[in-house]
C-alpha cells in the first residue's frame, strides 16, 4: 500500500490515480513492468488479459485527459502513457518478456554480452544447417522451402516458449538462458526469410 500524493488517502502501490479524490500519481520507478499493468509478476501471460489491462490503464492516464491541466500533471500523464506502452511492448513479446523476467530474477540480461552467446554444439550445428537450407532455397528461389524453414521455426519457438514457462517456476539461470538465446537466433532467422521474400518483390 501507499498514499495519494494529494490527499493522503490510501492506495494500491502502483496505481496511477487515487480513488479517493481521482489525483494522477506520480511516475514510481522502481515499479515493476508487471506492476504498471496490475498483473501478477510470471512468464505465462493471457494476452488478452494483457491488452485489457493496458488499454484500461492507457484511457486512465492519456494526456488528452489532462490537457488543461497544469505542467507537472501534463508531464506525469505523459510519463505514465510511455512506461505503460514500454510494459505492454516487452511483456506482450514473451522472447523479451523472457528477458525481462531473467533480469529480474539473475541481475541482467540473457541475451547481452556478459553472459556470451549459444555454446551448445547441437544447438550451433541445427542453425548452421538450417542458415545452409536457407541460402540454398533463396539462391533458386523456392518459396515453398522457405515457408517450410518458417514453419520449422515458429514450430521450435512454440517448443521453447513452453520450456520457458516450465522453467520459469523454479528459475536456473543455466537453464534459461540458453533457450532465451536460442530462441533469438530463431528470430534473426526468421527476419533473414523475410528479407530474402522481400529483395523478390522488389527485384
Amino acid at each position: 500500500m501507499t498514499r495519494c500524493a494529494v490527499c493522503q488517502a490510501e492506495m494500491e502501490a502502483g496505481a496511477a490515480l487515487c480513488p479517493q479524490c481521482g489525483a494522477l500519481q506520480p511516475f514510481d520507478p522502481s515499479l515493476s513492468l508487471f506492476a504498471i499493468l496490475g498483473l501478477a509478476e510470471g512468464f505465462v501471460i493471457d494476452p488478452a488479459a494483457l491488452r485489457s489491462a493496458a488499454l484500461e490503464r492507457l484511457r486512465a492516464v492519456h494526456p488528452d485527459r489532462f490537457a488543461q491541466a497544469d505542467g507537472r500533471t501534463q508531464r506525469q500523464s505523459l510519463e505514465w502513457t510511455t512506461r505503460l506502452n514500454e510494459a505492454q511492448a516487452v511483456l506482450g513479446d514473451p522472447l523479451r518478456r523472457g528477458d525481462y523476467l531473467f533480469s529480474r530474477h539473475f541481475g541482467q540480461s540473457a541475451l547481452g554480452e556478459e553472459m556470451g552467446s549459444l555454446r551448445d554444439p547441437e544447438v550451433l550445428m541445427r542453425q548452421m544447417e538450417r542458415r545452409e537450407a536457407l541460402e540454398e532455397a533463396a539462391a533458386v528461389r523456392d518459396q515453398a522451402a522457405l515457408e517450410r524453414l518458417r514453419a520449422e521455426a515458429h514450430a521450435e519457438e512454440k517448443q521453447i516458449e513452453e520450456q520457458l514457462a516450465a522453467s520459469f517456476t523454479a528459475p536456473e539461470a543455466g537453464r534459461i538462458a540458453p533457450l532465451l538465446q536460442e530462441w533469438q537466433y530463431l528470430r534473426k532467422f526468421l527476419a533473414e526469410i523475410d528479407q530474402y521474400e522481400e529483395r523478390w518483390d522488389f527485384a
